[in-house]
C-alpha cells in the first residue's frame, strides 16, 4: 500500500557522501543582485552543512556569491511527522495523492513548463515555495525537464547538480503526475535524433534516479515505469543495461516475477555496461571532441547518483500485476508475430524475453522459438541468457510448464559449448521445482522411443542422474512401470533401452534405488486395473535381474576374473559390487513378499519361479532368453558374480517366513531347500574382508526349526483328549541343524552362543567339526560312564519315538483308512522324528555324518569357530575335558597354515606338546629322507619354534599378564599330576622348553646353575626348569600357590624316577627322590620374588 510522504526533510546517512557540496569548479547557483539576509528555518537545505572540513566550506563559501538565495539554506532534520506549513510540502503532499491515480492511459498532463536559467532555479522554487503556488513548482520542474531534454547531448551541468540537489533534501516534489510525465519523457527515445547517434546517458541517468528518489519508499509503482522499461528495452538500452540505474531497473522488473540468473552464469557480454556504452551495437559515440572535457564532470555525477549503499529492491506492481502482466505480453506477442526473418529479431527482445521468463506464457513464446534463436550466430549468447532464464523460472509445474519441458526436451544441438551450456540449464530446471525431475526424465525417456528421437537424450539423462543420484533412479524405474504396463509386450524394447542408458551413462547410476523403484507399489488407476498383471509381475522381475547384471562394469569384471586366479586386485569394486547385489536381493524379496500379493494372486509355478529368480537360482536360459544377453562368452561368468554374493539377514529371515505362510505359494520344504543353499553358497564366498552371513537374531533358529515341523492333514480328525506328539520330518529336521551349524560358525557370538548354550544337538555338531571327529557320542566326552549313559538314553529316547509315532498314526489311519498300523506297514516312521530341540542330543544319521564332515571340509567350520574368542566354545572345551586328556584333535586343527596366534593359550600348549612327543621318538636316518619329507619337518619346526616364542612372550615379554601366564603354568602343572607316564613325561619337557629362553636353539650350552643350587642341579638335571627358570618368571608371585600345590599332587603321582633322572650307578631310592622333590618343592615354595 501506498505510504504517505512525510513532507519534513531527510536525515542525512553516514554512508551517503551525495549531501557533499558540488566539487570546487562548479558553476554558481543564484543571483547576486538577491540579498543575503538568513532566511526562515523552512527553507531548503544548504548544501555546507554536510560533513566536510572547515577550510573547505571556506573555500565554496568563497566560491559561491553571498546575494544567492541558497547561501542561507540550511538541511533541515527529520524530526517529526508533523508537515511544515509551505508550498513545497503542500505541494509534496498532492504529489504523494496525485501519484496512485497515475495510469498509463492518462495522456500527458497539461502543465505548462516554465524555463528559467539554471542558475535561477533553485531560487525560483524557494520563492514559488513561500507564495504557496504549486503549479508554478511543478512548471519549473517540468521546464527544468524540458531544458534536458532539448540538449541530451550535452545537458546544463547547473540543471542536473541543482535537480540532484532537490532530489536529496525533498525527494516527494518530483512524484506530481505532471513531473512524472516529463521525466518519463526523457526516458523514452528522442524521435529528432538519429538513430546511429544515440546521444549521452547521462539524462536518462539523472531521470531514472530522480524517480527512485521519488518512490524509494513506495510500494506501489505507475505502470508507466513499466511501458518505457519495456520501450528502452527493445530499443537502445540506454538506462536498462545502465549500472548507475540498476536499483531503479531491478525494482521495475519484480513487476515480471522473473529469478534472474546471477552475472556468473550470463554470457552476454555488455550486460553490464556503463553509461557511458549506450547501446548493444557498436556503433561509436556520437559526443564532440570538445565535450570531452566535461565526460569527467559527467561521471562524477553519476557517481552522486548512485550511492555507496543500494536502495532496496521489493515488490513494487502487486496490486497492478494483472494490468501489467496483459501489457507486457500483449507487447511480446507483438513483437514476436510480426512478419520479419529470423535474422532480423532482435537481440534485445531476447533480452527482454530472458527479464521476462516470470510469466508462463513469456516462457511457452520464446520455448518455441528457442531451438532456431540458439543456432542463429547472431543470437546465440543472448539465446543462451535466455534459455538459462527460462529453465530457472519454470517452477509452477502447471501445464503449461509441462509443455515448456517438453520443448525444451526436443531442442537439439551440435556444438559442444552449446551442448555444455544446455546442460548446465538442465541442473537448473531440475533446481526449479521438485517435480520438474520426474517430468524430466519421463519425457526423455518418451522421446528416446519415439520416432523423432533427440541424440541428446542420453547426455541430459546422465546429467539428471548426476544431478539427483538418488531420486532420479526412482522416477527413472517409474518410467520403466509404465512401459511394462501396455498392452503391448514393451519387455525387449524395455532391456535394450535400460542396457543403452546404462552403457551412454557410463554405469554412473543407482542400481539400488532403480531396483527399488521398479518394486515400489503403484496406486494409479492405471495400474489398479491392469490387465496383464500377471505378466507385469514376471517382467519386473527380469527387468531386476538385468539390472543386477548390468551393474558388472569393467572394473567388477577384472577383479573377478583376477579373483578366480587368486590374485588380490581391485578388491574393493568387487566386494562393493557384491554388497549392491544382496542389497537388490534383499529388497526383491521383500517385494515379493508384501507387494506382489497385493498386486495379483500370481500362480504358485510364476512366484516360485520370480523368486529364484532374483535370487540367482533358477536355471541359466531364464536370464537370456529374451534377446541373448549377456553375451555367450560372458554368459556363466556373469550368471555366477551375482550369484556368489553375501546373504543378508532380513533376506533369509523374510524367506523363512515366507514358508511359514500359508497364504503364499512358496511350501515350507521348498523354502527350507532355498535357505539351505543360499546359507552354504554365502559360506562358499567367505573371506576375511567380506561378511558374508552375518545374522544377529536369535529367532532364526525357532524359524528354521518351525520350517520342519510336521503337521497332519486338517480334515482328519484326531480322538478327544489325545495330544498329538511334536514331529518333525526327519530330513528336514536334520537339514535344518546343518543349516543353523553353518550360520553359527559364521556367527559365534549370537547365534553360536544361543546355541551353544540351549540347544544340545547343535553344540553335539559344533563339538565335532571343531575336534574334526563325528562319531558318536562324540569325542569330547572321555568318561566312559558318561558315554555308556548317553548311548543308552539315545535307546530309550529311539524306542519312546518309535511307540509314539505309531500311535499317532493308529490315530490317523482310524480316521482315514481305518488300517491297522505296525511297524512293518508304518509309513511315517522313516519319516518322522521326535522334535525336541533343547532336549538331549540326537545321533546323527550316518549320511548326516557324512554331510557334516564334507561341511567342514569345504567351509572350515571348525576353524570359524576355533578361532573365536568371545565366546571361547575351544577352551570351554579344553577345561571339560580336562588337562590330563590328552587332545590330539587339537594339534590337528592347528595346522602349520594356521597362524600359530590365532590358538588360545591352551590350543598351543597342547601343540606344542604334540609336537614335543613326536621329536621324542627316534627317527629315521636323514640321509634316507626324501625332500617331502625333510620339507615337512623344516615346516613342522618352524612352526614348533612360532608356538614356543607365542608362549614364552606370553610368560617372559613386556605384556605378560597374570591370567594368561596363570593358564599356561596350569595346564603344564595339572599334567604333571596325569596317571599316564608319557603325559607327565611330556608335561615337564613342556615346562623345560617354555620356561627357558632359547630352548630350541641348538647348540648353544644353558646358563650354568647357580652354587647353591649345584648340587640339587647335578642330582636332577632335568628339573633346572623348576629351581632355576621358573622363580625367574615376572609374575612368579602370582603363580607360586598354584605351583606349589600343583607339584604336592604331582609328588603322590609320581612312582618312578627314571623317566626323569639320568640312569647311573649312584639313582637314589624311591624313598629318597621324593625326599629330594619334596625339597626343592618346599624350596620353591620359600623363595624370594
Amino acid at each position: 500500500m501506498n505510504r504517505p510522504k512525510p513532507t519534513t526533510l531527510r536525515r542525512p546517512s553516514a554512508a551517503k557522501s551525495s549531501g557533499h557540496p558540488p566539487p570546487g569548479d562548479f558553476i554558481a547557483l543564484g543571483s547576486k543582485s538577491q540579498g543575503v539576509e538568513p532566511k526562515a528555518p523552512a527553507v531548503l537545505l544548504k548544501p555546507a552543512s554536510s560533513g566536510i572540513p572547515a577550510d573547505r566550506k571556506r573555500e565554496a563559501s568563497s566560491t559561491i556569491p553571498s546575494s544567492s538565495g541558497l547561501s542561507t539554506l540550511t538541511k533541515r532534520p527529520k524530526l517529526s511527522t508533523t508537515p511544515p506549513v509551505s508550498a513545497l510540502s503542500r505541494l509534496a503532499d498532492v504529489a504523494a495523492v496525485d501519484k496512485r491515480a497515475i495510469s498509463p492511459s492518462i495522456k500527458e498532463p497539461s502543465v505548462v513548463p516554465i524555463e528559467v536559467s539554471p542558475a535561477l532555479l533553485l531560487d525560483e522554487i524557494e520563492a514559488s515555495e513561500s507564495e504557496g503556488n504549486d503549479d508554478r513548482i511543478e512548471g519549473l520542474l517540468c521546464g527544468a525537464a524540458k531544458q534536458l531534454k532539448m540538449n541530451r547531448a550535452k545537458p546544463d551541468t547547473t540543471l542536473y547538480l541543482s535537480l540532484m540537489f532537490l532530489a536529496k533534501i525533498k525527494p516527494n516534489v518530483f512524484a506530481t503526475e505532471g513531473i512524472i510525465e516529463a521525466l518519463c519523457s526523457l526516458l523514452r527515445r528522442d524521435a529528432s535524433i538519429n538513430f546511429k547517434a544515440k546521444g549521452n546517458s547521462l539524462v536518462s541517468v539523472l531521470a531514472c534516479n530522480l524517480l527512485m528518489a521519488a518512490y524509494e519508499e513506495d510500494e506501489n509503482w505507475p505502470e508507466i515505469f513499466v511501458k518505457v522499461y519495456i520501450e528502452d528495452s527493445l530499443g537502445e538500452r540506454i538506462w536498462v543495461d545502465s549500472s548507475h540505474c540498476k536499483n531503479f531497473v531491478d525494482n521495475i522488473q519484480t513487476a515480471f516475477g522473473t529469478k534472474m540468473p546471477p552475472k556468473s552464469m550470463l554470457l552476454q557480454a555488455d550486460t553490464g555496461r556503463t553509461a557511458g556504452d549506450l547501446s548493444a551495437g557498436s556503433s561509436p559515440h556520437p559526443s564532440t571532441p570538445d565535450e570531452d572535457d566535461s565526460q569527467t564532470e559527467l561521471l562524477i555525477a553519476e557517481e552522486k547518483l548512485s550511492p555507496e549503499d543500494e536502495g532496496q529492491v521489493m515488490p513494487r506492481y502487486e496490486e497492478l500485476s494483472e494490468s501489467v502482466e496483459d501489457y507486457v505480453l500483449d507487447v511480446l506477442r507483438d513483437q514476436l508475430n510480426r512478419r520479419q526473418p529470423m535474422d532480423n529479431v532482435s537481440r534485445n527482445l531476447l533480452r527482454l524475453l530472458t527479464a521476462t521468463c516470470g510469466y508462463k506464457e513469456a516462457r511457452l513464446m520464446a520455448v518455441q522459438r528457442l531451438e532456431m534463436w540458439l543456432q542463429n550466430p547472431k543470437l546465440t549468447r543472448p539465446a543462451q541468457d535466455l534459455l538459462m532464464s527460462l529453465c530457472m523460472n519454470c517452477n509452477t509445474h502447471g501445464a503449461d510448464d509441462m509443455e515448456v519441458i517438453s520443448n525444451l526436451i526436443k531442442i537439439r544441438l551440435k556444438p559442444k559449448v552449446l551442448l555444455n551450456h544446455y546442460m548446465l540449464c538442465v541442473r537448473e530446471l531440475l533446481n526449479a521445482h521438485r517435480d520438474n525431475l520426474g517430468t524430466m526424465v519421463k519425457l526423455v525417456i518418451f522421446n528416446e522411443l519415439s520416432n523423432a528421437r533427440n541424440p541428446n537424450n542420453m547426455q541430459v539423462l546422465h546429467t539428471v542422474l548426476q544431478h539427483s543420484p538418488e531420486q532420479a533412479p526412482k522416477f527413472l524405474a517409474m518410467v520403466f512401470q509404465d512401459l511394462l504396463t501396455n498392452k503391448d509386450d514393451y519387455l525387449r524394447a524395455s532391456r535394450a533401452l535400460l542396457r543403452e542408458i546404462i552403457k551412454q551413462t557410463k554405469h554412473e547410476i543407482n542400481f539400488q534405488s532403480f531396483c527399488f523403484g521398479l518394486m515400489q507399489e503403484r496406486k494409479e488407476p492405471s495400474y489398479v486395473e491392469m490387465e496383464f498383471k500377471e505378466r507385469f509381475v514376471i517382467q519386473v522381475t527380469d527387468l531386476l535381474t538385468v539390472s543386477m547384471m548390468l551393474g558388472i562394469t569393467a572394473q567388477v569384471k577384472e577383479a573377478g576374473i583376477a579373483w578366480d586366479k587368486g590374485e588380490k586386485k581391485n578388491l574393493e569394486v568387487l566386494r562393493s559390487f557384491q554388497n549392491q547385489i544382496a542389497a537388490i536381493q534383499r529388497d526383491a524379496v521383500w517385494w515379493l513378499h508384501t507387494v506382489v500379493p497385493t498386486i495379483s494372486k500370481v500362480s504358485a509355478k510364476d512366484y516360485i519361479h520370480c523368486l529364484h529368480k532374483v535370487l540367482f537360482t533358477e536355471q541359466p536360459e531364464t536370464y537370456y532368453k529374451w534377446d541373448n544377453w549377456p553375451p555367450e562368452s560372458d554368459r556363466n561368468f556373469f550368471l555366477r558374480l551375482c550369484s556368489e554374493v553375501p546373504l543378508l539377514e532380513d533376506t533369509l529371515m523374510r524367506i523363512l517366513v515366507i514358508g511359514l505362510s500359508r497364504d503364499l505359494p512358496l511350501g515350507p520344504a521348498d523354502a527350507m531347500e532355498l535357505a539351505d543353499h543360499l546359507v552354504k553358497r554365502a559360506a562358499g564366498v567367505h573371506s576375511d574382508d567380506l561378511e558374508v552371513l552375518r545374522v544377529e537374531r536369535i529367532q532364526l533358529i525357532d524359524a528354521v526349526l518351525n520350517l520342519c515341523t510336521y503337521h497332519h492333514p486338517e480334515n482328519i480328525q484326531l480322538p478327544a483328549g489325545y495330544q498329538p506328539p511334536n514331529l518333525a520330518i526327519s530330513t528336514l529336521y536334520w537339514k535344518a541343524w546343518l543349516l543353523l551349524l553353518v550360520v553359527a560358525a559364521f556367527n559365534p557370538q549370537k547365534i553360536g552362543l544361543a546355541a551353544w548354550d540351549g540347544y544340545p544337538t547343535l553344540k553335539m555338531l559344533m563339538e565335532m567339526v571343531m575336534t574334526n571327529n563325528y562319531t558318536y557320542p562324540p569325542c569330547t566326552i572321555t568318561d566312559e560312564d558318561t558315554k555308556t549313559e548317553m548311548i543308552n538314553r539315545e535307546l530309550q529316547i529311539s524306542q519312546r519315538e518309535k511307540q509314539e509315532i505309531l500311535a499317532f498314526e493308529s490315530h490317523l489311519a482310524a480316521a482315514s483308512t481305518k488300517q491297522t498300523i505296525t511297524e512293518s506297514n508304518s509309513l511315517l516312521l522313516s519319516q518322522l522324528t521326535s522334535l525336541d530341540p533343547q532336549g538331549p542330543p540326537r545321533r546323527p544319521p550316518p549320511q548326516i555324518q557324512e554331510q557334516v564332515k564334507s561341511l567342514n571340509q569345504s567351509l572350515r567350520l571348525g576353524h570359524l569357530l576355533c578361532r573365536s574368542r568371545n565366546p571361547d566354545f575351544l577352551l570351554n572345551i579344553i577345561q571339560r575335558q580336562a588337562s590330563s586328556q590328552s587332545m590330539p584333535w587339537l594339534a590337528t586343527w592347528c595346522s602349520p597354515a594356521r597362524a600359530p596366534w590365532m590358538c588360545c593359550q591352551c590350543s598351543a600348549c597342547e601343540f606344542l606338546l604334540h609336537d614335543a612327543a613326536d621329536d621324542s621318538f627316534p627317527e629315521d636316518d636323514e640321509e634316507g629322507e626324501s625332500k617331502e619329507q625333510k620339507a615337512k619337518k623344516r615346516q613342522r619346526q618352524q612352526k614348533q619354534r612360532q608356538l614356543l616364542g607365542r608362549l614364552q612372550d606370553l610368560l617372559l615379554g613386556p605384556k605378560a599378564d597374570e591370567q594368561t601366564t596363570c593358564e599356561v603354568l596350569d595346564y603344564f602343572l595339572r599334567r604333571l599330576s596325569s596317571s599316564q607316564v608319557a603325559s607327565r613325561v611330556l608335561a615337564m619337557k613342556g615346562l623345560a622348553l617354555v620356561l627357558t629362553e632359547g630352548g630350541l636353539k641348538d647348540g648353544e650350552e644353558r646358563d650354568q646353575p647357580m652354587e647353591e643350587d649345584s648340587a640339587d642341579a647335578e642330582l636332577l638335571p632335568g628339573y633346572q626348569w623348576l629351581l632355576q627358570d621358573l622363580p625367574k618368571l615376572p609374575l612368579f608371585d602370582s603363580v607360586r600357590g598354584m605351583t606349589s600345590t600343583a607339584l604336592q599332587q604331582a609328588i603322590h603321582m609320581e612312582t618312578d624316577p627314571q623317566p626323569s633322572v639320568p640312569i647311573s650307578s649312584t639313582s637314589p631310592s624311591m624313598h629318597q627322590w621324593r625326599s629330594r622333590l619334596r625339597i626343592m618343592t618346599w624350596r620353591l615354595t620359600s623363595l624370594d620374588s
